[in-house]
């Protein structure tokens, strides 16, 4: 059995109106995901489906935590995760390309796999700049030897006493033009 056959809503059977589906996300769930930037996580996904005769809507909320690589430190640290998203589902004969918020089913269709929305969902929801939390008292959380080592590779390169080199001489007169 395929494992994330799990994360499957069936709707045939349901009447219209509202519907609740819960389910967990961890490890393995990541690991399904060949090229996956979360490796470990451990979330809630709740799921409320309404149905209608013409459509389906589906409002994900996405709460728990993902362990990230710090971009400054490299070091691995726990980020909470909150995301609200919805999906709006739409029944076509023709053969349909799905869009941003908006997927298309066949009519016979009597399910929907929700597993690589879980997943775009979580990505989406992860900051472009991953690094640790401050503390407390607003102090770097980050790997106290790797920022030492950053601050001397800084002063290093600030205090290197190159020679201008003149064949850039002319193309700086091009700046701003």
């Amino acid at each position: 059995m395929n494992y994330l056959s799990q994360y499957t809503l069936p709707f045939s059977g349901l009447s219209e109106g509202k519907h609740q589906f819960d389910f967990a996300v961890d490890d393995r769930f990541f690991a399904e995901f060949e090229t996956s930037e979360v490796v470990k996580g451990e979330l809630k996904i709740q799921v409320e489906l309404e149905k209608s005769s013409t459509y389906l809507s589906l409002s994900f909320s996405i709460r728990g935590t993902v362990e990230l690589v710090c971009d400054r430190c490299l070091e691995n640290f726990i980020y909470p995760l909150e995301s609200n998203r919805k999906l709006l589902v739409k029944f076509s004969e023709k053969q349909v390309e799905d869009e941003a918020e908006l997927i298309y089913l066949h009519p016979n269709d009597f399910q929907v796999e929700i597993s690589q929305y879980i997943y775009e969902f979580v990505i989406l929801s992860l900051p472009i700049r991953r690094i640790h939390p401050n503390g407390k008292n607003g102090e770097s959380m980050c790997d106290p030897v790797m920022i030492k080592k950053l601050e001397e590779l800084r002063h290093h390169s600030n205090t290197l006493d190159e020679p201008d080199d003149p064949r850039w001489n002319e193309l700086r007169k091009f700046i701003g033009n």
